[in-house]
This record gives structure tokens, C-alpha cells and sequence, in this order.
């Protein structure tokens, strides 16, 4: 008896955490097709925040809602309640502008046969580096819990900011997995 070996590309034993790897189709030529059109494989980083942009906004809203409240129950003092109501909108106007600009920012590393496209968004600034996978290193700038370093072609730009640093090896080991399947 023979064996043969599956065109499918086997995922890891644990499932990708950050990641999201998409099986090839098994004919050659729709995986060609297929590697050029899509990832293959792909991370998204976001910022977490303790709260949403909108639920900010909200909370801002019923404050003026409140203030206005107030404002109509008191008939004699209009004038320092108007200020008042005015710079507390704003105030919350500018804080959800800003919540939503940092709610923004996050990272997108994207793979497929060729081509490693490392997307950073930061307070509305996008910076895009591309890389080739067989030239391309994934390594820690300091130690395991530092922050990741993609380098190659000399380029080089680091990544998972906004990961927890205990969790940043295992971002760097399914880099590195997904980097040695699309080698194959």
C-alpha cells in the first residue's frame, strides 16, 4: 500500500488565534488563480477600548439631554446655565471625534503566495509596508513578551501593539507557521 500526500495544507494542531487561514482550492490551476485574487491568510489587530464610540456618544448625549432638563426647570438663570450647556457640548463633541480616531487604529497583516502586506492604522495616519514571504524574518525586538519585528528587503516595521505582551509569542509563532505554509 502506498501513500500519497494530500494538496491540502494541514493547519496546526491548535487552532489560530488571530488569525484566519484559508485552505488554497486543491486544483492547480484555480489555487493559482485563487493566490492571486485573495489572502490566504490574515490577522486583524484592533484597539480594544472599554468603550465603544457610539456608547461614548450616548452617554454624552443623554448628559445634554439632562442639562437641558435642568436648564428648562430653572426659569431665572438662563445665562450660566446656556454657557454651561454649551461648552459641556463641546466637550463631549470633540471626546467622541477623538474616541472614534483611536477606535480606528489597529494593524492588518495579510499573506498569500508572494506577497506579506503588513497595514498599520494609527489616529487616522494609514502606513502600509509590503514584504516578500522567503526574505521575510519575524522576531521579537527585546524578548518574548516585546513587541514583534517584521523585517526583509530592508524594511522593517513592528507589530501587536495592541495585543497583551504575554500573548504576543503566539502571534509571532502563527506568523511563522503561516509563513513556512505558503514557502510549500
Amino acid at each position: 500500500m502506498t501513500a500519497t500526500a494530500s494538496p491540502v495544507h494541514m493547519l496546526p494542531s491548535a487552532p489560530l488565534r488571530f488569525g484566519v487561514w484559508r485552505a488554497l482550492p486543491v486544483s492547480r490551476r484555480s489555487r493559482q488563480a485563487a493566490a492571486h485574487e485573495a489572502w490566504q491568510a490574515e490577522w486583524r489587530l484592533a484597539r480594544v477600548l472599554p468603550l465603544s464610540a457610539f456608547r461614548f456618544g450616548l452617554i454624552c448625549l443623554t448628559l445634554l439631554l439632562a442639562a437641558g432638563i435642568v436648564l428648562a426647570m430653572s426659569n431665572g438663570a438662563v445665562q450660566p446655565w446656556l454657557s454651561g450647556l454649551a461648552v459641556a457640548g463641546t466637550l463631549s463633541v470633540i471626546g467622541v471625534m477623538q474616541l472614534a480616531r483611536i477606535a480606528s487604529d489597529g494593524e492588518h497583516i495579510a499573506m498569500r503566495a508572494g506577497l506579506v502586506r503588513v497595514t498599520q492604522r494609527h489616529a487616522g495616519r494609514v502606513r502600509t509596508t509590503d514584504f516578500m514571504p522567503r526574505w521575510m524574518r519575524i522576531e521579537p525586538e527585546r524578548h518574548d513578551r516585546s513587541l514583534i519585528r517584521l523585517s526583509g528587503q530592508g524594511r522593517s516595521v513592528t507589530v501587536g501593539v495592541h495585543i497583551p505582551p504575554q500573548e504576543r509569542r503566539q502571534l509571532a509563532d502563527e506568523l511563522r507557521w503561516a509563513l513556512r505554509q505558503l514557502d510549500e
